[in-house]
C-alpha cells in the first residue's frame, strides 16, 4: 500500500528471536507506532486488534491444501553470495516472519518466525494490489466492466477528481492523470494525508488532517494531465479501482474478493482487509491473510489462472501480465531484472522468462517464476518500509529469492 518512512524516535529497532516474542500485546502499540519495528512484528499478525476490518470469507466446504505441505522441510540450505547458509538464519537477520516455497505445485519448505503461524494472518501491504488486479480480471470477464471506459462512467463521485477521465486500463497500470504524490517523508503528500484521513495513522503527522475516509478523500484528489500515460506509483489508484468494482457489482469490495478469488482458490482460512472510518475497504494495502493462502495466489498465477480444471482468472489476462515491454522509468527488481515493468497491479521482473513479483512495504513478496515452476512467498516485518537496517531491503530479498530458486 504505502511506503511509510516515518522515524519513530521512541522505538529502538531490534530483531527479536521467535522464542523471545510473546503473543501478548506489547506495550506501546498505538496508531502512531504499530507500523514500525519492533512493534510491527506483533502488530502485523494481530491487525484485527488494532484497526477496523472486514472479513474476506473462504469456503469451508472447498479447502484445497497445498500438495506436500505436511512433508515440507522446516529449513533449507542455500548458496548465497558464494557461501552456504541456512534459510532459518537468514530469516532472523532479514526480519522475515514466514517463507513458503513451492516447486511444480508441491511445497518444498515452510518456515515461520516471530508471531506468525500457519493458521494466522499477516498484513500483506501492497501485495493487496495484486489481489485487486486479479479480482478486476474476474469482474471484467463477466462483462460487468469495460477497461476502455472511464472511472467516471462507474463512479460519478470521482468525475472531477484526478482519475475521473482515465480509462480502467490506465488505472490498472498506474498511468493515470491524478496529482497523487507518494512522498513518505512529507506530511503534506497525498499518501500521508490519506493515511491520516483513513484513520490508519495518528500522531504528529496527522495534526492538520480531518479523519473523513476515502469516499470523501479520493474525490478531492486533483489532476495533472502531464502525467497521463506515464507510470507513476500511486497507492490511491488501486483504491479507486476498488470503488469502481463496488459500483459495477453492487457489492462491497471484500465480498467481491471472497466470491471471485478467495473461495475459488480453496483458501484454508478467512482473510481480511482494513476498513477506514467511512467503511471503505483499503484495497491498496489493507489485506491480511495466511502465508499458505497467499502462496495460492502465486500458484494461481503460475497455473495461468486455473485451480484444478477450473479457470478462475482468464488465461489471457495472466499471459498479458507476464509479457510486457520494459519501462525504463522503473528501477531494477534484482540482478535478473533487465526490462522491468508494471501491469495490472503487479510487477514484471523483465527477465525474459515472464517472472512476476507482487510486493509490499516492510518485506512482503510473492515471486512467480514460470520457467522454473517456482512460487516463493515471504512475509516480513522490516523496521521501516524500505528496510531500516543496512542489508535489509528489496535487493537483499531478491538475492535470497534467486538463491532459493537455484537451490531447489
Amino acid at each position: 500500500m504505502k511506503l511509510f518512512l516515518l522515524v519513530v524516535s521512541t522505538i529502538i529497532f531490534v530483531n527479536a528471536n521467535a522464542s523471545e516474542i510473546s503473543d501478548q500485546r506489547p506495550p506501546g502499540v498505538t496508531g502512531e507506532t504499530w507500523q514500525f519495528g519492533p512493534l510491527n512484528r506483533w502488530a502485523y499478525t494481530h491487525i484485527t486488534e488494532i484497526l477496523p476490518t472486514k472479513t474476506i470469507t473462504n469456503n469451508s466446504g472447498f479447502v484445497q491444501p497445498i500438495p506436500g505441505i505436511k512433508e515440507a522441510k522446516n529449513d533449507l540450505q542455500i548458496n548465497l553470495d558464494g557461501r552456504t547458509v541456512l534459510l532459518s538464519s537468514l530469516m532472523e537477520d532479514q526480519f522475515i516472519d514466514g517463507i513458503l516455497i513451492i516447486k511444480n505445485g508441491t511445497a518444498m519448505a515452510e518456515l515461520y518466525s516471530g508471531t506468525l503461524k500457519p493458521d494466522r494472518t499477516h498484513l500483506m501491504w501492497s501485495v493487496s494490489k495484486t489481489i485487486a488486479g486479479l479480482t478486476t480480471a474476474s469482474v471484467e470477464a463477466d462483462g460487468l466492466i469495460n477497461l476502455g471506459k472511464t472511472v467516471s462512467d462507474y463512479v460519478p463521485e470521482l468525475a472531477n477528481s484526478g482519475w475521473g477521465n482515465n480509462t480502467l486500463r490506465e488505472i490498472l497500470d498506474m498511468r493515470d492523470s491524478s496529482s497523487w504524490v507518494e512522498d513518505y517523508d512529507s506530511p503534506e503528500s497525498t499518501v500521508r494525508r490519506q493515511d491520516c484521513a483513513d484513520g490508519l495513522l495518528t500522531g504528529p503527522m496527522c495534526i492538520d488532517t480531518e479523519v473523513i475516509g476515502n469516499y470523501k478523500f479520493l474525490p478531492a484528489v486533483g489532476k495533472d494531465n502531464s502525467r497521463r500515460g506515464k507510470f507513476i506509483y500511486k497507492s490511491g489508484t488501486t483504491d479507486v479501482m476498488a470503488w469502481v468494482l463496488e459500483s459495477a457489482t453492487g457489492k462491497r469490495y471484500a465480498d467481491i474478493v471472497s466470491d471471485r478469488l478467495w473461495k475459488p482458490i480453496g483458501a484454508e482460512n478467512n482473510a481480511g482487509i482494513t476498513v477506514d472510518v467511512s467503511g471503505f475497504t483499503l484495497a491498496s494495502g489493507g489485506m491480511f491473510a495466511s502465508l499458505r493462502d497467499t502462496a495460492k495466489i502465486g500458484q494461481l498465477i503460475l497455473n495461468k489462472g486455473k485451480v484444478g480444471e477450473i479457470q478462475v482468472i482468464p488465461e489471457n489476462w495472466i499471459k498479458d501480465m507476464s509479457n510486457q515491454p520494459g519501462d525504463n522509468s522503473i528501477e531494477s527488481l534484482g540482478d535478473q531484472s533487465i526490462n522491468p515493468y508494471y501491469r495490472s497491479f503487479i510487477w514484471g521482473i523483465g527477465d525474459g522468462e515472464g517472472s512476476l513479483l507482487a510486493r509490499g512495504v516492510h518485506g512482503q513478496f510473492i515471486y512467480i517464476s514460470p520457467n522454473s515452476g517456482v512460487v516463493i512467498t515471504i512475509f516480513s516485518t522490516w523496521p521501516n518500509a524500505d528496510g531500516g537496517i543496512m542489508g535489509v531491503d528489496l535487493d537483499s530479498t531478491m538475492s535470497i529469492i534467486e538463491a532459493i530458486k537455484n537451490s531447489i
